[in-house]
């Protein structure tokens, strides 16, 4: 079995890899990315790193080989990105042409809390609508004896620690921790979320998929910040 992972340098991606290494369940691993991440390696998954300097590249990719389960971790913020239109390429076009370049069978796609195309936060809107562009792609090219499905992590603050600072963010998590103990009762959804969690939710799934009784008739299954805790 074969997997494709993007955003490997990046706070849940990092941990995933490893983590996608280390089950043993994957032959080949595929890295697309800007740079190649570090991780530890094992004797029975080989990686290989396809460079991708520019996002809007991934389309014209070459595959090495066929994929399985894709697995997408691309996130940003405004302003890391610099603009709204450069926050959409990636965390809406980048993520769209990903999934679309793999055809996988099945896709692992982080989102976040409150994701909604109909949301009056920017933020929540283009997650949303990337949520509703990749169910339509998936959509279009099922078939009946190969279906493809597709599971949406939706995790609120991320706690974990980055390779980049983000200021407002850091001190938002330092806040949240702090209070951790008033998310109770309908506030208990939006408690921040350790990354080693999403990471760790993302790969009991890809698991599940695998088992032979898995016969969910489900191709879009959300898995929500609670869930994520749970598990």
């Amino acid at each position: 079995m074969n997997a494709a992972l993007i955003g490997a340098t990046g706070l849940i991606g990092q941990l995933l890899l490893q983590k996608l290494i280390d089950t043993g369940c994957y032959e080949n691993i595929l890295l697309i990315g800007r740079k190649q991440p570090q991780y530890n390696e094992n004797s029975s998954t080989k990686i290989t790193f396809l460079a991708c300097h520019q996002l809007n590249e991934i389309s014209s990719l070459e595959l090495p080989f066929s994929i399985d389960h894709a697995f997408c971790c691309l996130g940003t913020t405004i302003k890391q990105a610099g603009s709204q239109q450069a926050f959409i390429a990636v965390d809406k076009t980048a993520c769209i042409d990903f999934v679309d370049k793999c055809q996988a069978s099945s896709n692992f796609v982080v989102t976040a809390l409150g994701a909604s195309s109909q949301s009056k936060t920017f933020y929540n809107r283009i997650k949303g609508q990337t949520q509703e562009a990749l169910a339509h792609l998936l959509a279009e090219t099922q078939q009946a004896d190969s279906p493809k499905r597709l599971w949406l992590f939706q995790p609120s603050l991320l706690l974990g620690k980055r390779n980049e600072s983000r200021m407002l963010e850091d001190l938002a998590k330092g806040a949240f921790r702090f209070a951790s103990g008033l998310f109770v009762g309908p506030l208990q959804q939006y408690r921040p979320i350790e990354a080693e969690q999403v990471a760790a939710a993302m790969l009991a799934c890809a698991i599940s998929a695998q088992d032979p009784e898995y016969d969910s008739i489900q191709r879009v299954i959300i898995v929500s910040n609670d869930q994520m805790q749970q598990s």
